[in-house]
């Protein structure tokens, strides 16, 4: 193998038509920083003028003209090419030309070897200046990379699926309303597609734009407690049923139980009962958790109470303390037990049923007016689970990015970390 294959071997360059001579390696120091520099000539004859498209014998050579070209860091040293490239004139049309090379674009110092490295690297989710600094560019570089490289997909150019996820989170300052809106095919977990706004004539204004018949294909629409949304999926979808999640119906009445538990441990503490007010509150993680899914074999050393004791022991003596609380637990238990088995008629029979804590009567209020998605929700084992995991990846990206402005950016920067290529596809350079 010759010396100039074996230097282009290392730095990944096809081009037949660049040669490296020998002791073309040299370190010099560019923007304050000791750099390696290939240097490389670029010998290629042309056939016609790129101009005026005139054959050859009316184009003679021009001297030349040198190009310096970063590339991948090779051994951390930050990496370029001097590259020697012979200008051409045209005496038909009195202009002179350079030719391309496939390794960088043309008006580019930056080689394609080096864009696709950080192309692949906008799919993870570092922050775009943490991307800039290990490539040794700009953030404005590789700014510039993602939007060349990778696009959102075009409005309305994809059918909707039958089953839809629906959610929101929190999104850049400059959109409307601060909450963006977000969906995914709730079969094959895929994301659809997001918008800057989650009020009701936004989102039913861009689905209006599908066409009916593609909107009646939609079967479930899966969302939180959320009244726009189930106004949405009956203006806007003829024959989709509500699903609700339920991840929310389990945390709408945990939140009412936890105000329970704090309202009788102070009341407990107010008769100078410090000691049960102590125990209470730092085992109250075991009182929310599902009675099917405690520890009854294991014992571990209690400090509180000085013993060993399993979850269901440590759970039975918590519940001595106050009667209320028993009571309170019990209904929390049961309801629970009625979502996990899918038992809607029993469900019906516990919220039905009268109550004498406040805290319960709003909850129980808000499952009655939506008992006719609630029973969608026992019918079907459709959730909005998948979804929720990838708010939370969104939420990683914000974090690490320290924020982003653009929602154009910050849209398009989450798709591709999302690797949905339903999505998304890298333009050709």
């Amino acid at each position: 193998m010759s010396y100039s294959q074996t230097i282009k071997d290392i730095l990944n360059i096809l081009d037949l038509n660049i040669i490296f001579n020998e002791n073309c390696l040299s370190t010099e120091k560019i923007k304050g920083v000791f750099s390696r520099i290939f240097h490389g000539f670029l010998e290629e004859s042309p056939t016609c003028c790129p101009h005026c498209q005139s054959n050859h014998s009316n184009i003679i050579k021009w001297g030349y003209t040198t190009s310096l070209i970063k590339m991948p860091s090779v051994s951390e040293y930050v990496t370029y090419i001097r590259l020697k490239k012979r200008r051409f004139f045209c005496k038909k049309c009195d202009t002179t030309f350079v030719l391309d090379t496939p390794f960088v674009s043309r008006n580019n110092s930056i080689s394609n070897n080096l864009k696709r490295l950080i192309a692949k690297q906008l799919t993870s989710k570092h922050a775009m200046s943490d991307i800039a600094k290990q490539t040794s560019v700009s953030t404005s570089t590789v700014s510039r990379v993602l939007k060349e490289w990778y696009e959102p997909i075009k409005k309305y150019s994809y059918e909707l699926p039958s089953v839809l996820c629906f959610d929101e989170f929190k999104s850049v300052k400059k959109v409307a309303g601060s909450m963006s809106f977000i969906m995914m095919n709730g079969e094959t977990n895929e994301l659809i597609d997001i918008l800057p706004d989650r009020r009701l004539p936004k989102i039913e204004n861009y689905f209006n734009g599908f066409s009916l018949a593609n909107r009646k294909q939609v079967k479930y629409v899966v969302s939180d407690i959320y009244q726009p949304y189930i106004t949405l999926t009956k203006r806007v979808f003829p024959n989709a049923k509500v699903v609700l999640d339920k991840f929310h119906l389990v945390q709408h009445l945990g939140r009412a139980f936890q105000k329970i538990r704090i309202k009788i441990m102070t009341q407990l503490k107010c008769k100078d009962n410090g000691v049960i007010y102590r125990r209470i509150k730092k085992y109250w993680k075991l009182l929310q958790k599902s009675y099917d899914k405690l520890d009854y074999i294991q014992q571990h050393w209690r400090p509180s109470f000085k013993a060993y004791l399993s979850e269901k022991e440590l759970l039975e003596r918590l519940l001595t303390y106050d009667s209320k609380l028993t009571e309170a637990y019990n209904t929390y238990q049961q309801i629970l037990r009625a979502i996990k088995t899918k038992d809607y008629s029993l469900f019906l029979e516990l919220i039905n049923r009268p109550t004498g804590f406040k805290e319960f009567i709003p909850v129980f209020k808000t499952f009655k007016k939506y008992r006719e998605e609630i029973k969608n929700t026992f019918e079907t084992s459709y959730s909005n689970g998948p979804l929720e995991c990838m708010n939370n990846h969104i939420k990683v990206i914000k974090r690490n990015a320290y924020g982003m402005r653009s929602f154009y950016n910050f849209k398009l920067r989450l798709s591709i970390c999302l690797k949905e290529s339903a999505f998304t596809s890298p333009k050709k350079i």
